[in-house]
């Protein structure tokens, strides 16, 4: 099971991280430690988890398993420029907003997954038919997607629940 604790307030990734750590865990001002490539982990925890923020929300997945979360606001329009980071592939399969805010979470959710940076691997990474392809090769990696209110979530991971859990920060313990 994943818990995907979620709120519209304003707050700090690392403070948010914190309190839902110390509140939910029982990990008392758990201390973030970053990977060479700037993924947040607690040392010395068999517990994973992954922060994504995008306009009005911030989320956080937590389970006992490696996890890649990235959600994106489901307004605006896409861009032409930045279709052409997609694959000629991708590209078939994006009609409108929904599936390019689809391809985009899928693509970094996976990536994030395994705490690679974005510029290194986004043009490395597919995301067709409701599978991930790196370098072409099909990856064993599930995506898990859905909707909340007006954002659309990607999570990478071998789970198979995920609990949605709003979350107001003010009642949340301090680290």
């Amino acid at each position: 099971m994943l818990d995907l604790f979620y709120t519209y307030e304003p707050v700090g990734s690392d403070e948010y991280i914190r309190m839902i750590l110390s509140s939910y865990y029982n990990i008392p001002n758990p201390v973030i430690c970053k990977s060479i490539h700037g993924k947040p982990y607690i040392e010395g925890r068999k517990i994973h988890f992954n922060l994504t923020h995008s306009r009005g929300i911030t989320a956080l997945a937590v389970g006992k398993k490696r996890v890649g979360l990235d959600c994106e606001r489901l307004d605006g329009r896409a861009r032409p420029a930045v279709l052409r980071a997609f694959s000629e592939r991708e590209k078939r399969e994006i009609f409108g907003l929904a599936d390019f805010y689809a391809h985009w979470t899928a693509r970094e959710s996976y990536i994030k997954h395994y705490g690679l940076t974005l510029a290194a691997y986004w043009r490395k990474v597919e995301y067709c038919g409701g599978k991930i392809y790196l370098g072409g090769e099909l990856q064993p990696d599930k995506i898990t997607q859905f909707t909340l209110g007006d954002h659309v979530f990607s999570v990478c991971g071998d789970y198979g629940k995920i609990v949605p859990r709003p979350c107001d920060p003010s009642k949340l313990r301090r680290g």
